[in-house]
């Protein structure tokens, strides 16, 4: 910044410069500022005209959905007033008459895709299709929350996709209440969100590029441009929302927002009483484009007349900028080298050709205990003879013999002492010499390397304690694991049993008119049959008793075989004539290998086969488990899987090898390298 005053102080002294530099400003400043104020007028006339397009769109498109859901609501409102009139009430909800009263209902609104009727406990138990299913969907908890905080008013849920046409919708319902108050059902409307999706296309604007509906929560239910990726996520600006809740009705609320590096004009308007926004917003760079027209000729023009006057005024001082330009550039060069060298972590040291010290920066005169004025100007052999042990000051004696005659390297690892002898420290030391100007220069490099491997030996203590720690966790949590599923099993199971056959003696001694009570008895033993069931499947899945009895190729065969059972793959299971000894943490960390693998397999893979593979040599178990699925982009680095990350870590902890090869489309290889303490022959 001084050198850039002193020289335009400089040129100032020239009567003539200073004439065509006051000339040259005043003519660019008239120009620019003439220019820019006409552009930011008309750049502000498309401002306010693509904001009148977006307020008077979101008008539009409130009083229309307005309309769109004041019909689902009266549709709402009619269906349950007839299911809780004098007639509803004693109707069952999945009798024959319900269905046929939420199929009229439905007709005429082709914005509702479906009415549904679902009991207390989220369960759809009538339908306007007459095909209800056991779930309405992942989101029913948070359905029948919302019911919970709705009143009696209309409530709106995200919008899912069907997994059967693949369309999205969302949800509008009203809940029933029985004579007692209590809740007896839920009335959901399927909202098609390509009815509003249409709306939308149909609507042209020069301005308008973006047209969303939101919830009051300001979740995504619908938008043009469609934007699946983040339906039924919380996207609209929530202090714009906020802020809108405060205005009476109908009031919108406009703000400018980034995103995308894009600005935008976005308007949020209620949607009369419903828990609905509207937004419309106008891409601040496509609105702009008429005004992009004009401004360009108009900057043009008044470029060509600044490069002009510039041309003009740097003919007429050129020679002298270059000679004050140079000589500037090469100061500054110089300031910015030596600043360079003072400022380096590591210490260097530069001599000539006298072999005279010239260069001595201050991590030096740290490291070594000398100043720079003692050291320069004093012999870099001496130097180097004073904080070098023998060895090394023989090997780079030999080494300057040579490089004071031609350019030659040296790098070597080697301990330094300080001037006074009282610290030693290891150094990583490099040597180099150079010819500038016919002159050989010598540039010694020492990197002080204590704090480096101080840092190393904290990292590799720290990795060790933290493998020690992760191979306890697993130790406790298999053994919590394996208790719990004993317990399951033994105890819960026998009473479990026992319940059931004082359950059945009760049945056998009933009279034999209570057909009811009979059919009730059978009920509960039906129930109390598939608790029997559940609780040997988590116990199984917690510890697999089979694992601790049998050992792993008895374990893995019947994991497989049940794996194949549940999820109609095919898995070849190839297993050595050795098996790894019971209750060992080794059998334990392959079957939870082969679980965690295979489990994969069957959430993401797509694969029509499967092939796991166990053997064993030179005391090493190597474990592969081996698919044909679809594959995936595969990243160490990522952090968000956790399955791969534990079976990594199983693998580790026992001082073994993992690695996953896979790319999209060719199937995906579990291997695994884990060596045996002990080996028990099959019988």
């Amino acid at each position: 910044m001084d050198i850039r005053s002193t020289r335009l102080g400089h040129y100032w002294q020239n009567p003539s410069v200073k004439a065509v530099l006051l000339l040259s400003l005043v003519m660019i400043l008239t120009t620019v500022i003439a220019t820019t104020v006409v552009l930011l007028d008309l750049r502000q006339k498309e401002l306010a005209h693509a904001k009148g397009e977006v307020l008077s769109l979101t008008g539009v498109l409130s009083e229309q959905t307005t309309r769109t859901f004041e019909g689902v609501a009266l549709m709402l409102q009619g269906t349950r007033e007839r299911i809780s009139d004098t007639t509803g009430r004693h109707l069952d909800l999945d009798s024959v008459p319900v269905q046929l009263l939420l199929r009229t209902r439905t007709a005429g609104l082709p914005q509702v895709k479906s009415l549904l009727l679902l009991d207390r406990q989220g369960i759809v138990v009538n339908s306007s299709h007459g095909d209800p299913v056991a779930q309405l969907s992942e989101n029913s908890s948070e359905l029948l929350k919302r019911v919970d905080r709705s009143n009696d008013g209309i409530f709106i849920t995200p919008p899912e996709k069907s997994q059967t046409d693949e369309s999205w919708s969302f949800y509008a319902g009203l809940r029933i209440l029985d004579d007692s108050g209590q809740l007896r059902g839920v009335l959901i409307a399927s909202i098609n969100v390509n009815y509003f999706e249409s709306l939308y296309k149909s609507i042209v604007l020069d301005s308008v590029s973006r047209i969303q509906l939101f919830d009051h929560n300001g979740i995504l239910l619908a938008g043009k441009p469609r934007d699946e990726g983040r339906f039924g996520q919380a996207i609209a600006d929530t202090s714009a929302l906020s802020r809108l809740n405060a205005f009476p009705e109908g009031q919108a609320v406009e703000i400018g927002e980034a995103a995308d590096q894009d600005r935008w004009l976005v308007v949020y308007r209620k949607v009369a009483e419903f828990p609905l926004v509207i937004s419309a917003a106008a891409n601040e760079d496509e609105a702009l484009t008429p005004w992009r027209r004009v401004m360009r000729p108009l900057a043009s023009g008044a470029f060509a007349v600044v490069s002009f006057v510039l041309l003009v005024s740097i003919l007429l001082v050129k020679n002298l900028v270059r000679e004050s330009t140079l000589e500037s550039a090469l100061k500054e060069a110089d300031d910015q080298l030596r600043h360079t060298v003072q400022s380096a972590k590591d210490a260097i040291v530069t001599a000539n050709s006298e072999k005279r010290i010239v260069l001595f920066n201050r991590t030096a005169e740290q490291m070594f205990g000398l100043s720079a004025g003692v050291a320069i100007g004093s012999e870099i052999e001496s130097l180097l003879r004073g904080v070098l042990r023998p060895p090394e000051l023989m090997q780079i004696s030999l080494f300057l013999k040579e490089a004071w005659q031609s350019p030659n390297t040296l790098g070597l690892l080697c301990i330094v002492r300080s001037a006074d002898g009282k610290q030693e420290f290891p150094v990583e030391l490099s040597l180099s010499t150079t010819r500038f100007r016919d002159e050989v220069l010598l540039t010694v490099i020492v990197r002080d390397l204590s704090e480096r491997q101080r840092a190393e030996r904290e990292l590799l203590e720290t990795n060790r304690q933290l493998q020690q720690l992760s191979a306890s966790l697993q130790t406790v949590r298999e053994e919590q694991r394996a208790r719990i599923s004993r317990e399951l099993h033994d105890e819960l199971g026998q009473l479990l049993t026992g319940i059931r056959m004082e359950v059945s003696w009760l049945g056998r001694h009933l009279p034999t008119g209570e057909q009811v009570l009979i059919d009730k008895i059978g009920s509960v033993k039906n129930q109390i049959d598939q608790t029997i069931s559940s609780i040997r499947r988590i116990s199984s899945e917690l510890r697999p008793l089979v694992l601790d009895d049998l050992g792993f190729a008895a374990a893995a065969t019947w994991y497989v075989d049940q794996f194949s059972e549940r999820t109609g793959l095919p898995v070849d299971l190839v297993l050595p004539t050795v098996d790894p000894q019971r209750g060992d943490v080794v059998t334990t960390a392959l079957f939870r290998i082969v679980q965690e693998s295979l489990t994969n397999v069957a959430r993401h893979a797509k694969a029509t086969k499967v092939e796991v593979r166990l053997d064993f040599q030179k005391d090493v178990w190597a474990l592969s488990v081996k698919d044909d699925g679809s594959g995936f982009v595969h990243d160490p680095r990522k952090l968000d899987d956790i399955g791969l990350i534990g079976m990594r870590e199983r693998a580790q902890t026992l001082g073994g090898y993992f690695s996953v090869t896979t790319e999209p489309g060719s199937g995906t290889e579990i291997k695994v390298l884990i060596p045996a303490a002990k080996i028990q022959e099959e019988p």
